[in-house]
């Protein structure tokens, strides 16, 4: 939609007449591939029935060896928690007394919003705003934050946050969101930016201000896990909880909230649980991205936190403006290699780049067994690809 509305003749691509978006059909379009993945996963798990007793209900734990399913009971030896997490109720005054969108259902809208606030300037926040901006709607984000996407290297987010500004998305930082109130249809959000409050109106509210464990009916205290802040539960290196019997995996246990995580988690855990193998798990290397355009993709330390660690690195970044960039029309954006000083093993690498998730892996696959920046810096890549562009940012930290 934005390369057809607003890019096209750049491309030499001609539009006669109107370009027009149809969210409705969007959202069909979605809501059809998000159906064949879940019936994909009951496919599989109906395909093992010899090996799995698959049961439908609301799991209450009763003790340390029992839950009840909402059908009965079930004795366990050994327990496994995948309750994942939804969005988080921040405390803010009015907002429980509004309708507002979360990031399920900002994906259910059938008609475009004249206006969107978004409260959060995380990675949700991000993708939501530069969606809806690009579909038409105005766009507001509120951010309690001093940078967008916080954990993430600052001077990326820093571009990233200049690039939406420039496609008319209105950004507030370090600006903590107090109240909310609605009036004849239209929202007021009350925001404290350098120390003065300021009224925002927008058609609609989207909430993207944190994540809550899905643990409030569980009633985990009968089995003796305990639960951290937000309703996280608590897990060791090994990802079991207080209880040694039971376990817990993906967004439930408050880490990184990603599916590729929470895939990463599961075996790890059934190995455990089933053969007492006693894995652990090793977080050093998780991939990470917002799927903003450019993408912004990480992994690992940025500069910030690794000196904060104590490691002596050189850093080395380049623009995102090699050849293939500039063939496509986007050299926006920047790549950073972070890199010990002594052993030039790979302490982290971060991206803002068009595709900046798929670069990342080259990245991703030389950072394991602690690898060095030479096996990037010293492979040889295509050209013209976006790929070079990693190879350079790896030649610029030696």
């Amino acid at each position: 939609m934005h390369l057809v509305a607003r890019r096209a003749a750049e491309f030499g691509v001609e539009v006669d007449g109107e370009v027009r978006f149809n969210l409705a059909q969007a959202v069909h379009r979605k809501d059809m591939i998000v159906q064949g993945i879940i019936d994909n996963i009951y496919h599989n798990l109906h395909q093992r029935q010899e090996a799995i007793d698959f049961i439908q209900g609301e799991a209450r734990f009763l003790n340390e060896h029992e839950i009840d399913t909402g059908q009965g009971k079930l004795s366990f030896e050994k327990a496994i928690i995948a309750a994942g997490a939804r969005n988080m109720n921040p405390n803010i005054e009015g907002l429980v007394n509004i309708n507002y969108l979360t990031n399920r259902t900002a994906l259910l809208l059938k008609d475009l919003p004249s206006s969107m606030l978004i409260i959060g300037g995380g990675y949700v926040g991000l993708e939501f705003a530069q969606m809806y901006s690009r579909f038409g709607t105005r766009v507001t984000l509120i951010g309690r934050n001093q940078q967008l996407a916080p954990g993430e290297d600052d001077d990326l987010t820093s571009l990233l946050a200049e690039y939406l500004r420039e496609e008319g998305i209105n950004i507030h930082l370090n600006a903590p969101v107090i109240a909310v109130k609605e009036k004849k249809g239209i929202k007021n959000v009350t925001a404290v930016i350098n120390g003065t409050e300021v009224d925002f109106q927008a058609e609609t509210i989207l909430v993207a201000a944190g994540r809550d464990g899905n643990t409030d009916d569980l009633n985990l205290q009968a089995a003796g896990v305990d639960i951290a802040d937000h309703g996280f539960v608590s897990v060791n290196e090994q990802i079991r909880t207080s209880q040694p019997h039971i376990w817990a995996v993906g967004d439930v246990t408050g880490g990184f909230m990603f599916t590729h995580v929470a895939t990463y988690d599961g075996p790890i855990a059934a190995l455990n649980a089933i053969k007492g193998l006693e894995k652990q798990v090793d977080y050093r290397v998780v991939p990470r991205a917002i799927f903003t355009d450019p993408t912004l993709a990480s992994v690992g330390m940025t500069e910030a936190e690794a000196r904060a660690q104590g490691y002596d690195v050189r850093v080395g970044v380049v623009h995102a403006g090699g050849a293939r960039a500039k063939a496509i029309g986007d050299t926006r954006g920047k790549l950073k290699a972070v890199v010990d000083g002594e052993n030039e093993e790979i302490h982290g690498f971060q991206i803002l780049a068009p595709h900046g998730d798929i670069l990342l892996h080259e990245v991703v696959s030389a950072m394991h067994d602690y690898g060095t920046i030479e096996r990037i810096s010293k492979s040889i890549h295509v050209h013209p690809t976006l790929s070079e562009m990693v190879k350079s940012a790896a030649k610029a930290s030696r």
